[in-house]
C-alpha cells in the first residue's frame, strides 16, 4: 500500500520517469500536488509502459489535502540537519524498508521540488524523514533516481520478508488515530508544563519523531495515553 506523492514537480520528464520506476516496483498510486499541467506529452513519452499510472494520477492543491487518507507519511530530503535542525533528522531507505513491514495501512512517500525540496512546514506534516546516503561531492540526487532507490529498498525487503516462515506473532501496531491522540495529549502536557516557551515546540517535534521511529504497538500507545490523561487531571 505505497503511494508516491510529488510536491510541485517542475519537469514533466521526471514525472514520466517516476511513473516508470513505480511500475518497476509494483507501486500504482501517484499523487501530484500543484502544477496540474505537468502530465504532458513528455511525461507520457518518459513513462514508456507505465502510462496507466499517469492516467490514474490524482491532483491536489496542497500536501495536507494529498495526505488526508494516508496512515503513515514519509518525507524525503537530500538536505539533512542532524542535531542542528531536528526537523531534518533522517533514517535511510533501508531502515524505512525494515520499519515498513510493521506499518498497517497506506504509506505515503513525499518527494519535494527538484530545486528546493520540501519546506520545514511540509516536513511537519509528515511522520518521518528519509534521506539517501550519497557522496559529499554531489549529494543531491535527481528526484526520479531517488524514487527508484527508495522503492527498490521497499520492494526487496518485502520480497525477503515474504520468504521467511511466518511463525512469529506480531503485536498490533498503533493506528494513525491512536498516534495522533497520543501526540495531542503530549502536546497538551507540554503546553501546561513549566518548560520555557522557546523549548515547547522543540519538545513536540522530538516526541513526534520518537513515536514515528518507534512504531509502537496499540497497547503501548494506549498505556502512554492513560499516563498523560492522568497528568491532565492533576
Amino acid at each position: 500500500m505505497i503511494t508516491v506523492i510529488l510536491v510541485n514537480p517542475k519537469y514533466s520528464g521526471n514525472v514520466g520517469a517516476i511513473a516508470r520506476n513505480m511500475k518497476n516496483f509494483g507501486v500504482k498510486e501517484l499523487r501530484i500536488v500543484g502544477n496540474s499541467d505537468i502530465l504532458d506529452e513528455e511525461a507520457y513519452i518518459r513513462a514508456v509502459h507505465a502510462k496507466d499510472i499517469l492516467d490514474n494520477a490524482k491532483l491536489y492543491n496542497s500536501l495536507e489535502e494529498a495526505i488526508g487518507d494516508i496512515d503513515f507519511v514519509v518525507a524525503t530530503s537530500g538536505a539533512i540537519g542532524g542535531d542542528r535542525n531536528l526537523k531534518r533528522v533522517p533514517i535511510t531507505p533501508r531502515e524505512l524498508a525494515k520499519k515498513s513491514l510493521e506499518i498497517e495501512g497506506k504509506i505515503g512517500i513525499v518527494f519535494g521540488r527538484e530545486d528546493d525540496g520540501l519546506t520545514n512546514e511540509e516536513l511537519e506534516l509528515c511522520d518521518l524523514l528519509v534521506s539517501i546516503p550519497t557522496s559529499e561531492e554531489y549529494p543531491i540526487m535527481n528526484v526520479s533516481h531517488a524514487v527508484s532507490v527508495i522503492l527498490y529498498e521497499l520492494y526487496v525487503t518485502r520480497i525477503e520478508h515474504e520468504r521467511e516462515i511466518p511463525y512469529n506473532v506480531k503485536m498490533r501496531v498503533a493506528s494513525k488515530l491512536e498516534k495522533e491522540i497520543l501526540i495531542k495529549l503530549f502536546n497538551e502536557f507540554v503546553d501546561n508544563s513549566d518548560i520555557p516557551d522557546y523549548r515547547k515546540d522543540l519538545c513536540k517535534v522530538i516526541f513526534k519523531r520518537i513515536i514515528s521511529r518507534a512504531f509502537i504497538s496499540g497497547k503501548e500507545a494506549n498505556t502512554l495515553m492513560c499516563v498523560f490523561r492522568e497528568r491532565k487531571k492533576d
